[in-house]
């Protein structure tokens, strides 16, 4: 049976062995230098302390920030638990130092992302990329499309890519790697055009984001329009609830993984494996912490706030980074065989403690209902404010069950008002993630 068979069928149909092991870790074995297959967690250890220990040398070497930041820590480690006496690296910092944090001469960047920034400062955050920091992406980018994809599918990439060096350009290279063929489209306006395009160009596979994907299946159920093409679909830059993966998958009948990325981290972070059971991180290139409010790491199976630490950059180096996101390590061995770790799609982020519910919570509440197009949420005085976007006026009563899960579900939160509207939320059409507004 083929992966993308696999990827078909119901977790509980098959045995573990059944399911490929994830290609992470043959691509992590051959970083490494060791035979495939015999990857073990001392291994892969002994090389991220030994990195750890590299990148450290380097930074306080070249880069201005960390000289100054580690003027009083160990200058060599002989454990992970003196690593963790480092200081942390903050969204803050990149806004204020960044500059400083930059460990070559500005004639070697090539790629310098721009992000908006939800620290105190205000400011934006810029990330620089060297060549070869973008090389290391376009290898994972492979990598990670191998676990969906075979040589010759076409696949159409929804993500940014006209600018070279972006998200979908470096994708296209990966895709490219693999023998397979990248279409750049980039966003939509109108997804009933580019499901037109899908079906003239037979598209095989999608890479982009939940709200455009779940899009352009409703849009292709609302024409009447029979067998999709798309064999396989990867997820990214926002995560997926399963309600909404459900709906994907049902209404086209394919595969729908998730993947991880964040620019800090090179956009590349981790992806699922035919499972669909979590995330395998590219644990060669970074090394990863999950850390409580206080800082203080969290045994494996408790959730904590992703902590990373880039190994493999050469440009702009992070140590010890707080990315505001919230995962855990799953327990027990993955279906897939690997002896990597698995870690729980991130669902969400720290900044999330502010609401009552979280956007995550209630992407797994509303997308349950038929004929959902999609909602917009604000957060206004105690009030939690819904605009429902409908396939027809008839699907309207299933406003009133989304009402009751909602206060049955978070009896805290006393008023709700839901306003039902025909068509799709602007917000289908934008490339930022989904936030409740306040």
């Amino acid at each position: 049976m083929s992966l993308l068979s696999c990827l078909n069928y119901d977790i509980s149909e098959f045995k573990p062995s059944v399911f490929p092991k994830t290609p992470v870790q043959f691509e992590i074995e051959r970083k490494i230098g060791i035979p495939q297959n015999a990857l073990s967690s001392q291994i892969l250890q002994e090389w991220q302390l030994s990195r750890l220990n590299q990148v450290i040398q380097y930074v306080r070497h070249y880069s201005l920030f960390y000289k100054k930041m580690f003027a009083s820590s160990p200058e060599q480690l002989n454990s992970f638990n003196e690593f963790e006496k480092f200081p942390f690296t903050t969204a803050d910092d990149i806004s204020i130092e960044g500059n400083r944090m930059i460990c070559v001469s500005q004639s070697e960047i090539a790629r310098i992302v721009t992000l908006d920034t939800s620290g105190t400062t205000g400011k934006p955050k810029r990330i620089y990329f060297t060549r070869e920091d973008q090389e290391l992406t376009i290898i994972f980018f492979g990598v990670g499309m191998s676990t969906l994809i075979e040589p010759g599918y076409k696949v159409l990439i929804l993500l940014p890519g006209k600018i070279p060096g972006s998200v979908g350009d470096l994708l296209q290279k990966g895709i490219e790697r693999i023998g397979s063929v990248g279409i750049q489209h980039g966003p939509f306006t109108d997804p009933f055009a580019t499901n037109e395009r899908i079906e003239a160009l037979q598209i095989q596979t999608l890479v982009g984001t939940p709200k455009q994907v779940f899009t352009l299946v409703r849009a292709w159920q609302m024409a009447g329009k029979k067998k999709c093409p798309v064999r396989s679909i990867l997820l990214s830059t926002d995560y997926a609830a399963p309600s909404l993966m459900n709906q994907i998958r049902n209404g086209w009948n394919c595969s729908v993984l998730q993947h991880y990325g964040m620019t800090e981290a090179g956009l590349g972070v981790g992806i699922d494996c035919a499972a669909v059971r979590g995330f395998h991180l590219r644990e060669a290139d970074i090394y990863f912490e999950l850390i409580d409010s206080h800082g203080l790491p969290v045994p494996d199976g408790q959730h904590g706030e992703v902590v990373l630490t880039t190994l493999t950059r050469s440009g702009m180096p992070l140590i010890r980074y707080k990315t505001k996101d919230i995962s855990r390590v799953l327990p027990g061995d993955c279906p897939c065989g690997t002896t990597l770790k698995t870690y729980e799609w991130i669902k969400k982020r720290k900044e999330d403690d502010y609401f009552v519910i979280t956007i995550q919570e209630l992407d797994d509440i509303i997308f349950t209902q038929s004929g959902i197009n999609g909602f917009d949420a604000a957060w206004i005085d105690q009030t939690i404010n819904l605009n429902l976007y409908w396939e027809t006026e008839f699907n309207f009563q299933n406003a009133a069950l989304i009402e009751w899960m909602i206060s049955n579900q978070y009896p805290t939160i006393k008023h709700i008002i839901i306003e039902n509207k025909i068509g799709f939320p602007d917000s289908a059409f934008e490339m930022r993630k989904k936030r409740i507004t306040s």
